[in-house]
């Protein structure tokens, strides 16, 4: 008898929390919800972290994601670091090798507007979108911080958005 009541108390637990569960943190999070979390982190690591690129691989049809990886830049360590916060906690960091090293300001349109945005301008988001902040095409009168998403990697085509403005700078299709 006792295990009956503990397994109905376990059915109705779970279905109040899926019922009252907030329908942004069930669909993951924006790219912004983290940078907080993932800025203290790096600021632990070194003290002149810069952020340089933001990523996330499985973004969901909405901009939101489970996983969302920020990387940093130390340019007197002359080196990297990756964080990755998942429910807006830092869930690993990692020392890498610098890839990225220019920065990326934090005064960027979050990864939800952005993306509606490219939804606006014809980009098809089927599955998990592939989205991407750093800075682009340095040495020329565009340079600056962009989006770059990949809404479906089956038809693979990504559209470029300015990450201030949601600006839409272009469409590219792979061959």
């Amino acid at each position: 008898m006792r295990a009956k009541q503990l397994t109905l108390y376990s059915i109705f637990t779970i279905f109040v929390i899926t019922c009252y569960q907030s329908p942004a943190l069930a669909a993951g999070s924006t790219a912004k919800a983290g940078l907080a979390q993932a800025q203290a982190s790096a600021k632990k690591w070194k003290a002149d972290a810069t952020l340089v690129q933001l990523l996330t691989l499985s973004g969901n049809t909405d901009g939101t994601a489970d996983k969302w990886t920020y990387v940093f830049h130390s340019s007197k360590a002359k080196r990297g670091y990756n964080v990755y916060v998942s429910d807006g906690k830092v869930v690993q960091a990692l020392d890498v090798s610098a890839s990225f090293t220019d920065s990326v300001s934090s005064d960027f349109i979050d990864s939800t507007e952005v993306i509606a945005e490219a939804k606006k301008k014809g980009l098809k988001v089927k599955g998990k979108a592939m989205m991407m902040l750093h800075i682009m095409l340095q040495g020329t009168k565009n340079e600056g911080a962009y989006w770059n998403i990949l809404g479906d990697m089956t038809e693979e085509n990504s559209m470029i958005l300015d990450a201030k403005t949601g600006k839409f700078y272009m469409q590219q299709k792979f061959q």
